[in-house]
This record gives C-alpha cells, structure tokens and sequence, in this order.
C-alpha cells in the first residue's frame, strides 16, 4: 500500500494533486463477456449441441426488475464500458489517474437462484477480467469479486485470486443478500479478505430489492420512489448488523467500504448506533467501544451521489460530521447520474485544508487499497 503524498499549500484545481482515484467506476458488462469462463460443470451444461435453441428468459441468470429507468425509456444515453480502451476514454474524461473498477450486471450477483451457478459466474467474471480489463500500468485495477451465497468458496476465490496483477479488494453485491452481512455465515469471507489484506467493498443495486431485504420495492413502484433511498437503507442495515455482531471486533485489520450511497446517511447512522448502543449494550456484547469508533477506524464511504454538491453550506458540515479521512471520490461513471471528478471539488476546498482534499481523492484510497 501506498504512502500519502504531502499535498499542495493551496488547491485551486484537480491537476495539483499528485494522484487522484475513482473509487468506483463501473463496467458495463453482459453475460456472454464472460460466460466462456464459466468451470464446469456449468460450462457444459450452457456450451452443448443444443444451445441454439431458443431459450428466452432462461438465458437470464441475473435477476431484473423490469424498472423503467431514464436509459431503458431513451430519454438518457449511457456509455457503455466493456473494454481497456473504453475504461481510458472514461479515465480521460473523468480527469482520474487510477478507476477501480467494479462491475453492473453483477450487482445483481447475490439474487442469482442457484448458488453453485452463482460462485460459477464470480469466478468466469474473476476470470475475465483479469484477462480482458485489469491493467496496473494503465491504471485500471478492481475487486475479486465473490457470491455471499457460497461463503466458502468466496473464501477460496479469495486466497485464489489475492496477489494477482490489479486486484485491489474483495467486493460483495450487497443487494438483495439475506441475512445481513454481520451474520457468522460471512466470517470465511471477512477472514479470508483480512489475510490477504484486502478491503471489503459492499455495493448494492437499486434493482435487488423485489428479491428480498429489504422489501421497499414490494410497496414502491416507479424507479424514483425506489432508487432514492434503496442504497442507503442498504447500507445502514448491513453497518448497523456488522457492527452489532462485531464484525469489526473479529476482523481488527479489515477495511469495510460502502460505496454508492451519499454522505448525509453516515453522520445520521453513527450517531444514531452510539445513542442505541447506550442503552441497549447487552446486544452487542463484544463492542470494546462505541460504534462510531469502529466506524471511525475501518469503515470508508465513496462520495456518488454527491446530494446537495451546489450548496457548500450542507457539504461542509456534512462531510465534517462523517470525517473527510473516511470519504473517498468516486464518480459511478458510466450510470446515468455519474458525478464528474470536479462536482465534489469546489465545495470541499472552500470548506476544508488542501490536506483533506487529496486524501478524499485519492490519498486515503493509495492507503486503504493493494495497490
């Protein structure tokens, strides 16, 4: 892991500082990028004699929820990115000099029915990109990905794959999991990723919620009304589990990253654990401290989307409450709301020391992750 650069006395603009990393930037992969991948017997049950006969829907192993998104209804165009080539145009545009990189369709991985096909298509995925699209000397790096459905063979996935040319961290799709991430059945996970001393990202997908946890899609039924608060409320109940289960406490050396969700749920959230964890300690009997301690010292949020971004009057609170050491940028590029690298910038170097500016983007992610 890197070492913090020391930073420029005054920033006025992105191109001072020494490095600056996308802490989420995502592929817009499909099935047949890496279905070749697949082990068997997955591979030979897909790849026969017959597999010209029309299948339909059965070709789908990724759950959808039919959402009738900006993109589907053509009213937004989204860039595709399935390729080095096009994950260096993006780089280019965003101004960014390291993407990790994390994938779409595969959000949709913790929904997948059949959980040996589910540790199947991780692995062909693994595989593919490390083939296809991982590229250090291009600056393009990103996760192993793993099914929480299979946590022991996520583990081996893990111990596999730590080491190998880009890959930087462990990434769970978070969306739809059932039961939430502090649950024992997880622990493989957690102590594998520990070991080979890579973060875990959590990610979730607004798609994920007709499976099953939470259950807001089930009383929702426009994309705004679900995808507004889908990946915080994600997020606050998978934090509020780890936490209560000590997780942290477990795992003292592993590093949780919450990526797409925002700022103003972090402050809200902690705050919220330590006034319940005052008053009902006996239900996390193995916290040595509060939870916003454990929050405080392992856990890190990517900044897209960036709410109220215009009005440096809440960023700069906002992110004072959460700690800017715990906020990293991220751009979601290329989804529909992508935030640019300069949309965060303006109110945070009118609200906080150069210092703190180059490690929201990118010191703290040159100091979290493998690279």
């Amino acid at each position: 892991m890197s070492e913090k650069a020391t930073p420029p006395e005054t920033v006025t603009s992105l191109e001072q500082l020494e490095t600056v990393v996308d802490s989420d930037f995502h592929l817009s992969e499909q099935q047949d990028d890496f279905l070749s991948y697949l082990p068997s017997p997955f591979h030979d049950m897909l790849f026969h004699e017959n597999q010209d006969i029309p299948m339909g829907y059965l070709k789908d192993f990724y759950p959808t929820a039919g959402l009738l998104t900006p993109v589907a209804t053509g009213n937004v165009e989204m860039n595709k990115v399935r390729s080095q080539a096009d994950i260096i145009e993006g780089k280019e545009l965003l101004n960014v000099d390291r993407a990790i990189v994390t994938p779409t369709l595969n959000l949709y991985l913790g929904g997948v029915h059949h959980d040996d096909l589910a540790a199947a298509l991780a692995h062909a995925y693994n595989e593919w990109v490390l083939d296809e699209i991982y590229n250090p000397d291009e600056g393009i790096y990103g996760p192993v990905v793993v099914a929480p459905q299979k946590p022991q063979k996520a583990a081996a996935e893990i111990d596999d794959r730590a080491g190998e040319d880009g890959i930087v961290s462990v990434f769970i799709p978070s969306g739809g999991v059932h039961p939430p991430l502090g649950n024992e059945r997880y622990f493989p996970i957690y102590e594998a990723a520990e070991n080979a001393g890579l973060p875990v990202q959590l990610h979730s997908a607004s798609g994920t919620q007709m499976l099953n946890f939470p259950l807001q899609f089930h009383g929702t039924n426009r994309y705004l009304s679900n995808h507004a608060p889908t990946h915080a409320m994600i997020h606050m109940m998978h934090l509020t589990d780890m936490i209560t289960r000590g997780v942290p406490v477990k795992f003292p050396d592993l590093d949780v990253v919450f990526q797409e969700a925002g700022l103003g749920w972090v402050p809200y959230m902690t705050r919220r654990l330590d006034n319940e964890y005052s008053e009902k300690r006996s239900d996390a009997p193995m916290l040595e401290k509060m939870p916003s301690e454990y929050v405080d010292d392992q856990c890190y949020f990517t900044s897209q989307p960036v709410e109220g971004a215009k009005d440096p009057d809440y960023i700069g609170p906002i992110v004072g409450l959460m700690g800017p050491d715990n906020l990293m940028f991220s751009s979601d590029y290329p989804h529909l709301d992508f935030d640019h690298s300069d949309y965060l910038f303006s109110a945070l170097r009118s609200n906080f020391e150069p210092t703190d500016v180059a490690n929201v983007y990118g010191q703290t992610a040159l100091e979290i992750y493998d690279f």
